[in-house]
């Protein structure tokens, strides 16, 4: 199936609507519909561009009220909100910078939080954060909580709890999971120490994903070719379980899912 583009980096789900998005030639998002046979259907005048034609895209989430879709621009530090249509088409973009430096991923929390994490500034020495946002009804965002210190490196992917308490970075620079409580509001807290979790030396823990049942979190250690393994606990600390092995730490993995 035709992407719409060229080099799709992330794709979003919200009900039967789809979107991916592009990040190379004209960085653009293309819509889809899931039919029941699990057949994707394109649909028709979908297509938005991003920014600029080398906006660095890298990852995109809907609203949990399926009203906004949200996709993150890495060379332009810009987040962008679309409102989705009734005809599951985009509304014009409307473009927000970043609250911190070095944007890469976004994920919505089911209290209607963005969440957004931030590798930092160029130079820093486990410089990276998260922030939290409120979309407004025009498609502005507008700050909660700005750059709060994972105290990591190269934080890249967030996961958050099913019941929208916890959200977990993947810093892969430093091989550790960092957690933070979301509020009500969306604000932030850091869990503990805020480093609550940490792989073995060389994992380059690049994804991280929940279990349904909210139990368990995994890392996907491409660094060493391994499943990393977390208990959460109540008050959102983690107990390290292990790993899994079996993989080669060179084949390329970059994604991991858990259900």
């Amino acid at each position: 199936m035709p992407c719409g583009g060229s080099e799709p980096v992330a794709v979003a789900e919200h009900g039967n609507l789809v979107y991916v998005v592009n990040a190379g030639g004209n960085s653009n998002v293309t819509g889809f519909r899931l039919e029941k046979e699990g057949k994707l259907k394109p649909i028709p005048d979908s297509i938005a561009y991003l920014s600029t034609a080398n906006s660095g895209a890298a990852s995109l989430s809907f609203s949990p009220d399926g009203q906004f879709l949200l996709v993150t621009e890495k060379l332009t530090n810009s987040i962008d909100t679309f409102h989705i249509q009734t005809d599951g088409t985009l509304a014009p973009i409307v473009i927000n910078p970043s609250a911190g430096p070095g944007v890469f991923a976004v994920l919505f929390a089911p209290n209607g939080a963005a969440l957004v994490a931030e590798t930092g500034p160029a130079g820093g020495h486990n410089a990276s954060a998260i922030s939290s946002y409120a979309v407004l009804a025009n498609g502005t965002l507008s700050p909660i909580s700005t750059s709060v210190p994972t105290l990591g490196a190269a934080t890249c992917w967030n996961a958050v709890t099913p019941d929208g308490h916890f959200v977990y970075t993947s810093n892969a620079g430093t091989s550790t999971i960092s957690g933070f409580a979301i509020g009500g509001t969306g604000a932030l807290t850091p869990v503990a120490g805020t480093v609550v979790g940490t792989n073995p030396a060389g994992s380059t823990n690049l994804d991280i994903a929940i279990s349904a049942d909210g139990k368990f979190l995994y890392t996907l250690n491409s660094g060493t070719g391994t499943v990393g393994i977390f208990g959460i606990n109540q008050d959102g600390t983690l107990n390290n379980l292990g790993d899994v092995g079996g993989l080669s730490a060179s084949a390329g993995f970059n994604g991991i899912a858990a259900i």
